[in-house]
């Protein structure tokens, strides 16, 4: 029995060391030269800004490959009315011989007036020709600012925005995006006084809000967005890193006055995965608060 034992321990290792050290190819080159089958859709389980792509691959030949993706490749989706994204982050997905794998990959939307994909939304893979874009993904990539300030700071480069339009938890991430962006723009970096909108610790004025309650089995970061019907993000709530393990209660507000549509969608994130999402039924509330006034009255 210790033999056979041995034997099996030492062909896992070899299979594994095989496709560890497997040709490493770019995805553009494996799909050229028709080493691979893939398909690419939208994750329902990420957000717009996480891990928005689901990659899975088919490996045709009879020896292990090695794919690379770069931070700042794109991800164009079939329909138009659904949002590019750009990659952020650089990726290997190592191929057993003939085996099908599938995995998620880190990204973000690029243009901000479309829908957010879903599990039915396919993509295509082209590789990037836009250097602004290519730079602030790698920048995301190398600092690991897989967050919703990143998000706004995509958004920022590609709508010509204010730098000062990019704000999340993270004051020092805040900042260095901000630079970041007015670098790579050419604009002058000044904070301005920030409104609600744009600054994050900022008390709303007319506050409503609600609560999620959560059971955490290991340490995980953790946060609360808002979405709007087309499951674009609006803003960030609530953002804790390295949350304990255990039973948990999550609460979250937002500004009422500022934020004014009639329908959100709130998400609790945990390691990068949408675990709970509820609806938001925000004209309701308002109708029911005016005709309690009127009832006083």
């Amino acid at each position: 029995m210790k033999t056979i034992l041995k034997c099996a321990f030492f062909i896992n290792l070899f299979v594994s060391f095989s496709v560890l050290n497997a040709a490493t190819i770019p995805l553009a080159d494996a799909l050229q030269q028709k080493k691979i089958t893939c398909n690419f859709k939208g994750n329902e389980k990420s957000t717009h800004y996480l891990e928005p792509i689901l990659m899975e691959f088919t490996n045709l030949g009879n020896a292990p490959i090695s794919l690379q993706i770069k931070s700042g490749d794109m991800f164009i989706p079939t329909d138009a009315t659904y949002q590019n994204i750009v990659t952020t982050e650089n990726k290997l997905i190592a191929l057993k011989a003939n085996s099908k794998l599938t995995v998620p990959l880190k990204g973000m939307c690029t243009e901000s007036s479309n829908s957010s994909g879903n599990g039915k939304t396919t993509y295509t893979y082209q590789p990037n020709t836009n250097e602004k874009l290519i730079k602030l993904a790698s920048f995301i990539a190398e600092h690991k600012y897989q967050t919703a300030t990143a998000q706004h700071a995509v958004w920022a480069l590609m709508n010509n925005e204010d730098v000062n339009n990019i704000y999340g938890a993270d004051s020092t991430e805040e900042r260095q995006l901000r630079k970041c962006v007015a670098t790579i723009t050419g604009k002058t970096f000044e904070v301005i006084s920030k409104d609600y909108k744009t600054n994050y610790y900022a008390p709303p004025k007319q506050k409503v809000g609600g609560k999620f309650e959560y059971n955490i089995v290991v340490p995980k970061d953790v946060q609360i967005a808002m979405f709007n019907t087309n499951g674009i993000l609006v803003r960030e709530l609530f953002n804790q890193k390295n949350v304990a393990a255990g039973n948990h209660q999550f609460s979250f507000e937002y500004d009422a006055s500022v934020y004014t549509e009639d329908v959100y969608y709130f998400k609790l994130i945990a390691a990068n995965n949408v675990v709970v999402s509820t609806k938001w039924d925000a004209k309701s509330m308002r109708d029911k608060f005016k005709q309690k006034i009127q009832n006083r009255n």
